[in-house]
């Protein structure tokens, strides 16, 4: 956890570093919590006689996130940690081009494999002596081919191939772990995820599902037609723009930015907060720190408008917008809508999912030890179901677009 303070309110909060959807930290940039609706998920049932409990992983870039759940379906313990790759790189492409060394591969894969091992061992206290652990991961394309020890090369250059985007099973830590698919070289397992838990796949209506974490992916679909797309927002949204500053805050600090008239549209701070930045309790913002900002919200902007027009809707044909991640669960989708981050036409539309990867996982976890399935429907297999991954680096509007979602307005 790190320690905020609110300029506006005078008042000390504390937020920790990774978030899994708990709800217990405040909002300290208003000085009190956002309050956003939540997005309902399925019950879970994880009743089984042989006493199996479930854990789910979800490996981000970023972050990785874990928990434990009793019989009940209940959260009993989570394990939060730092991605350890990181010290190869902050986004994915870094990572494959760490991995064009062997030794370097191995050793991105030895530390997330020892991390899990850590929450494996930590969850291993919390059971029965009779009782078993079941893993399921949800993480992005890149960091299960690092995880499984798979050259990841193909990932980082045209045409994006995915050689291995199936369902896998296997064991870590000496425990069976199930990995969900994903559907693409950019949109991994954690959406597919993520899809699940937001029930899409049932809906009549389309869905938005924005994971606003360092890889920007998002999903819009319904039961019969699924479009998916991803786009590079860096580690800005995850307190990699500002450090001590929460990425949620940041939204609001700079939609109050704006109000006041301390930073233009263009993201330009006025003198002398230009040169020296502009100190917010005990955090100095820079101009540095509003422009990382500026560009992931960009990216994320832009792909939401492309992605909508080419699944051929209005913004007023979506049903609901789900915000996933730790950012998403403290946004205030009016301060989002402020900064151009999400359409105001959207704003009403908005839930907050918490993280949808482990909740997606978890759902996962039910089938299989319940016995309904031995994991799920894998999306690639659904015959009725139309699914298009879109390359935002193709599409010809895209440049565009993103300049002008650069803009705050």
């Amino acid at each position: 956890m790190y320690n905020t303070t609110s300029s506006l309110t005078g008042k000390k909060g504390t937020r920790c570093l990774i978030c899994t959807g708990c709800g217990r930290c405040p909002g300290v940039i208003r000085g009190m919590q956002v309050v956003t609706e939540k997005l309902e998920l399925p019950p879970l049932s994880l009743q089984n006689p042989e006493g199996i409990r479930l854990m789910t992983v979800d490996i981000g870039t970023t972050t990785i996130a874990m928990q434990l759940y009793d019989a009940d379906g209940k959260v009993v313990d989570s394990f939060p940690s730092v991605n350890p790759q990181v010290s190869y790189g902050a986004d994915v492409l870094s990572r494959i081009e760490a991995a064009r060394d062997p030794g370097k591969a191995a050793d991105m894969q030895k530390k997330v494999l020892g991390l899990i091992e850590k929450g494996v061992q930590r969850f291993s206290k919390k059971i029965q002596e009779k009782e078993s652990i079941q893993m399921v991961i949800a993480a992005n394309t890149t960091m299960t081919y690092l995880l499984m020890g798979w050259d990841p090369a193909e990932l980082g250059r045209a045409p994006f191939q995915v050689s291995h985007c199936g369902a896998v099973d296997t064991q870590i830590a000496g425990i069976s772990c199930h990995i969900i698919p994903g559907l693409s070289a950019f949109v991994g397992g954690d959406i597919t995820a993520g899809i699940l838990a937001c029930q899409m796949l049932e809906q009549k209506e389309p869905m938005l599902l924005i994971d606003l974490g360092t890889n920007g992916e998002m999903a819009l679909g319904n039961r019969q037609k699924l479009y998916a797309c991803a786009t590079a927002a860096g580690p800005a949204f995850e307190g990699g723009a500002n450090r001590g500053i929460w990425g949620a805050d940041m939204v609001n600090l700079l939609q109050k930015l704006l109000e006041e008239g301390l930073m233009d549209r263009q993201g330009l701070l006025k003198e002398p907060y230009f040169t020296k930045g502009i100190r917010i309790g005990d955090v100095l913002v820079t101009k540095e720190a509003v422009r990382a900002v500026q560009l992931a919200k960009g990216a994320i902007a832009a792909g939401i408008e492309i992605l909508t027009e080419s699944y051929g809707i209005r913004l007023s044909d979506i049903s609901k917008v789900v915000l996933a991640g730790g950012f998403g669960y403290y946004l205030d989708p009016k301060a989002a809508a402020a900064i151009g981050l999400l359409p105001k036409e959207l704003t009403d539309r908005t839930v907050t999912g918490g993280n949808t990867a482990l909740s997606g996982a978890a759902l996962v976890g039910n089938r299989m030890l319940t016995g309904q399935l031995r994991a799920w429907d894998d999306l690639h297999r659904r015959q009725e179901l139309q699914i298009q991954i879109l390359n935002l680096a193709e599409q010809v509007k895209f440049t565009e677009t993103f300049l002008k979602k650069m803009d705050f307005c």
